[in-house]
C-alpha cells in the first residue's frame, strides 16, 4: 500500500522557480471556481510542492490545479486551473520563472504564463495519464513521463515534440534533469532507475534494487535513492525480515556505484536535499529529521508525529522546511524544529464521507476518513476539525439543538463532540465478545427531542443512551433481537426496532422498558405524527398498528407491488404510493384500504429495462424493491420515482399526473440516479451513481414545471452522498472526488 501511495509523490524535492508576480490576493474559496459556483471549501488532494528561489512562494500541485502560497504567511496567492480535465499531478517552473508546465490525468502537458495564468500551449502525445514533468536547468527542454511507460522530450519554447525515450516496461513515476541538463534520470514501477542522454535520446545506464524515490544532489555528482526491500522480484531483491534496516544510498551519477549510505529502522517516505547539499531532510516512519549528507549520520529529530509525511521540501535559504501530511501544509524552522505556520486547510479528502448542515443552519460538517471538518455556513470559513477516532468514522449526526455532534467509528466507539469547539465530550464503548478486535459502530441517531441517542454496532447490538444523565438506558443484544433497523417516534418517546424473526419491538426512550411486540416480518416502518400508530410494509402487505396496545388496526394487500412508500398527511391520515410490476404508479388510502387512482405517465421504458429474460428467471413476487425509488417531497404534495438506470419522473399527488418530461441520464452516465428534495420542496437534485460508487454531474430541476434549472459541473464528478441544501433552500453544496466542496446558488423562479 505504501508503494502505491508513493507513486504520485515524486520529483518534488529539487527546488524550482516561481514568479513573484501573481494576481491580487483573494480568498481561496473564490479562486478558480467552475462556472456557476459561488464558493469552494477545500483545495483538492495534494501531490507535490516546490519553493521559489527567493523563498517568497510555495507552489502546490493538487487534484484541481496548482496553488501558489505566500511562503511566509501561508496566504493563497493564486490558483492556476481551468485547462486540465481532472487531477494535476505535477508542475515544473521554467528557470526564468516566467512559465510553468503542468501534467495530469487528461494525458496532456500544458504550458502556462505565470504572471497572467494564461494557457499558452497544450502538448499532446502521451497515450495515458502523465505523472511527472521537469524543465531542464538551461530552460530549453521539458521532459514528461507517465502511465504509457514512455518519457517524452519537448522543445520548451515551441512545444514541439523532440523524441520519445522507450525502455521502461511499466509506469514512469518521475523524471529529473541533471544540473548540467545533459542527463535525465527516470524511475518506474518496473523497479528500475534509468539514465538517459538528452542529446542522443539513448539509454546510458540501468540501476536495479531501488524504490522510485530519487533526487540529485545540488552539485549533480550523486543521486540519492532508497533501497527497495519490498520488491516482488525475489531474484534481484532477496526476501527480508521485518526488522531489516531500511537504507538510502548515494550513487555516483556516472558509474552508478554507491558513494555513501544512510540507515534507518523505519520506512522512508520522502526526503529533500538542503540547497547547499550538506544536509538531507528525511521522513522515516513517524519521525522527521536531518541527516549529514557527507557522513550519513543522523543529526537531529525535528519532530515525531503519529502520521507519516507525504512530501517535504527545503527552502532555498535553508531556514525553512515545508511538509505535507494528507491535505495539511506546515512550515518548520530547519534549525530548531519549531512549527512556524500551519495552513488551516482540510485534513481529509471530503469525498470519503458526507456533508450535513446543523439544524440551525449555522454550521457545515464535512466527513473525512477519521475527522470531521466544521465550517461556518455564513462566512464560509473553516472553524475547527473534530479528531480523535483511531479508525474510520462511519457517519455522524447533529443533535436537534445543533450543540452536539455524535459519531460512530470502526474503532468500536461512539463519541459526542461540542459543535462550537470540536472538543470531545464523551466516549461510549460498544460491548463486544471480541475485545481485541473492536466492533464497527454505525452512525448514531438522535431522538427528535434530543434526549436520547440510539447507537448500533455491526453485530446488531443497540444501545439507548440518555443525553442528559449520560448513561446507557437500554442494551438490546443482537443475538436476542437481531436488530436490523430502528426509528424514533416524532415526539421522541418511543423507539421501534425491526428484527429478522420477531417483527417490530417498541421501547420507551424515557425508561428503556420494552412496551410491545408487533408480530410479522417487515422491511419498512414509520410512525404517525402523533406517535399513536405505526405503519409497516413488506412486499405486497401494508399494516397499521396501535403503539399503545400493539393491536393490528388494518391490513392492506396491494397486488403486484414492486415498491411501496408510506406517507402521512398533515391531519394524520396514512396513504401509500406504489410502483406496480405492471408498470403503473398508484395511490392507496390505508385507513379504508381503497385504491384511489393510478398516476398518468409512461412507465414502459423504465420497467422494460428489467428484461424479459430476467423476469423469467426470477418469480415476479421477488422483484420487490428491485432498484426502485420513491422519494416524497417534504411538503407531501409531489414525489419522484426512479427505476434502475432509467429516467427519473416527477409526479403531482393532487393531479395524479407526471410533472414535465422524464429526466434522462447524461451521456456516459449509465447508472442509477439518486434524488434529493430541497427543504422547501421546490427543487430536486439528481445525482447519478455508477457501479463503482462514483458520482456524476448534479442537476437541479424545478419541481413545479419539471424544467432544468442548473447543471453543477465541478472540477470532477460529485460524490453521491455529498450533496446538501442550505436550510433556506437558496443554496446547495456539493462534494467532489477531487477533495473539494463547491457552493452554488439555486436559481429563483
Amino acid at each position: 500500500m505504501k508503494k502505491l501511495l508513493l507513486m504520485l509523490m515524486l520529483l518534488i524535492f529539487v527546488p524550482l522557480c516561481v514568479s513573484s508576480t501573481f494576481a491580487q490576493y483573494e480568498p481561496s474559496t473564490q479562486m478558480g471556481l467552475p462556472d456557476g459556483a459561488i464558493a469552494r471549501f477545500g483545495k483538492g488532494s495534494f501531490y507535490g510542492m516546490e519553493y521559489s528561489p527567493d523563498v517568497t512562494q510555495l507552489a502546490v500541485t493538487t487534484s484541481i490545479g496548482v496553488w501558489i502560497y505566500d511562503a511566509q504567511t501561508g496566504e493563497e496567492l493564486d490558483l492556476i486551473t481551468g485547462g486540465h480535465e481532472g487531477r494535476v499531478y505535477a508542475a515544473a517552473f521554467s528557470p526564468d520563472s516566467k512559465h510553468i508546465a503542468t501534467v495530469g490525468k487528461d494525458k496532456t502537458v500544458r504550458l502556462w504564463e505565470v504572471h497572467t495564468g494564461q494557457l499558452l500551449k497544450t502538448l499532446f502525445g502521451h497515450k495515458d495519464e502523465v505523472l511527472s514533468v521537469a524543465y531542464s536547468p538551461d530552460g530549453q527542454t521539458i521532459a514528461s513521463g507517465g502511465l504509457d511507460n514512455t518519457i517524452r522530450l519537448w522543445n520548451a519554447n515551441t512545444g514541439k515534440h523532440i523524441k520519445t525515450l522507450k525502455g521502461h516496461n511499466r509506469t514512469v513515476l518521475s523524471v529529473i534533469f541533471s544540473p548540467d541538463s545533459e542527463t535525465i534520470v527516470s524511475s518506474s514501477s518496473d523497479d528500475t532507475i534509468r539514465f538517459w542522454d538528452v542529446a542522443k535520446g539513448e539509454l546510458i545506464n540501468i540501476v536495479l534494487g531501488y524504490r522510485p524515490l530519487i533526487s540529485y544532489s545540488p552539485d549533480g555528482k550523486t543521486l540519492l535513492v532508497v533501497e527497495d526491500i519490498d520488491s516482488s522480484n525475489t531474484e534481484i531483491f532477496p526476501i527480508v525480515k521485518l526488522d531489516t534496516i531500511y537504507t538510502m544510498h548515494m550513487l555516483n551519477v556516472i558509474t552508478g556505484e554507491r558513494v555513501n549510505t544512510i540507515s534507518s529502522l523505519n520506512y522512508v517516505n520522502c526526503f529533500s536535499y538542503s540547497p547547499d547539499g550538506k544536509t538531507i531532510a528525511i521522513s522515516d516512519g513517524e519521525r522527521f529529521g536531518l541527516w549529514d549528507a557527507t557522513t550519513g549520520k543522523h543529526l537531529t529529530t525535528l519532530f515525531q508525529d503519529e502520521h507519516e509525511l507525504n512530501t517535504v521540501a527545503y527552502s532555498p535559504d535553508r531556514k525553512t522546511i515545508a511538509t505535507v501530511w494528507g491535505n495539511k501544509i506546515e512550515w518548520w524552522n530547519a534549525q530548531t524544529g519549531e512549527n512556524i505556520k500551519t495552513l488551516p486547510s482540510s485534513k481529509d479528502n471530503f469525498y470519503w464521507g458526507s456533508i450535513s448542515f446543523s439544524p440551525d443552519g449555522k454550521t457545515i460538517a464535512m466527513l473525512g476518513s477519521r475527522t470531521i471538518d466544521l465550517c461556518n455556513a455564513e462566512s464560509e470559513k473553516y472553524l475547527t476539525t473534530i479528531t480523535g477516532h483511531k479508525r474510520s468514522i462511519s457517519g455522524f449526526a447533529f443533535s436537534p439543538d445543533s450543540k452536539t455532534i455524535a459519531t460512530g467509528s470502526q474503532d468500536g466507539t461512539a463519541r459526542l463532540w461540542d459543535t462550537n469547539t470540536g472538543e470531545n465530550i464523551h466516549i461510549i464503548d460498544m460491548p463486544t465478545d471480541h475485545p481485541f478486535e473492536p466492533v464497527s459502530v454505525d452512525p448514531p441517531k438522535f431522538s427528535p427531542d434530543g434526549k436520547s441517542l440510539a447507537i448500533r454496532s455491526k453485530d446488531k447490538t443497540l444501545l439507548l443512551w440518555d443525553m442528559q444523565l449520560e448513561y446507557i438506558k437500554r442494551t438490546i443484544p443482537g443475538e436476542h433481537y437481531h436488530t436490523s433497523g430502528f426509528v424514533f417516534s416524532h415526539n421522541g418517546k418511543i423507539l421501534a426496532t425491526m428484527s429478522k424473526t420477531e417483527a417490530v419491538h417498541l421501547w420507551s426512550t424515557e425508561t428503556g422498558e420494552h412496551i410491545n411486540t408487533l408480530t410479522g416480518l417487515v422491511h419498512f416502518i414509520t410512525f404517525s405524527p402523533d406517535g399513536n400508530i405505526l405503519a409497516t410494509s413488506l412486499d405486497n402487505w401494508v399494516e397499521l398498528w396501535s403503539t399503545n396496545t400493539g393491536e393490528n388496526l388494518s391490513k392492506l394487500f396491494i397486488p403486484n407491488a414492486c415498491n411501496t412508500k408510506i406517507l402521512w398527511t398533515a391531519d394524520g391520515n396514512p396513504f401509500t404510493i406504489t410502483i406496480h410490476q405492471n408498470e403503473s404508479v398508484s395511490l392507496w388510502d390505508l385507513t379504508t384500504g381503497q385504491h384511489i387512482q393510478v398516476f398518468e405517465g409512461d412507465m414502459n421504458e423504465a420497467f422494460a429495462s428489467l428484461g424479459r429474460s430476467f423476469t423469467r428467471m426470477i418469480n415476479k413476487e421477488i422483484l420487490v424493491n428491485w432498484n426502485t425509488q420513491i422519494i416524497v417531497s417534504p411538503t407531501q404534495d409531489t414525489f419522484a420515482t426512479a427505476v434502475k438506470d432509467n429516467p427519473v419522473r416527477l409526479w403531482d399527488i393532487t393531479t395524479r399526473k407526471q410533472i414535465g418530461k422524464s429526466i434522462n441520464p447524461l451521456k456516459g452516465e449509465k447508472s442509477y440516479t439518486l434524488v434529493q428534495y430541497s427543504p422547501d420542496g421546490k427543487t430536486i437534485a439528481t445525482i447519478p451513481v455508477g457501479a463503482n460508487q462514483q458520482g456524476g454531474t448534479v442537476r437541479l430541476w424545478d419541481v413545479a414545471t419539471g424544467e432544468l434549472l442548473k447543471t453543477l459541473k465541478g472540477h470532477s464528478n460529485c460524490d453521491y452522498n455529498s450533496v446538501a441544501y442550505f436550510p433556506d433552500s437558496k443554496t446547495i453544496i456539493t462534494g467532489h472526488r477531487d477533495g473539494t466542496m463547491l457552493l452554488w446558488d439555486i436559481p429563483t423562479r
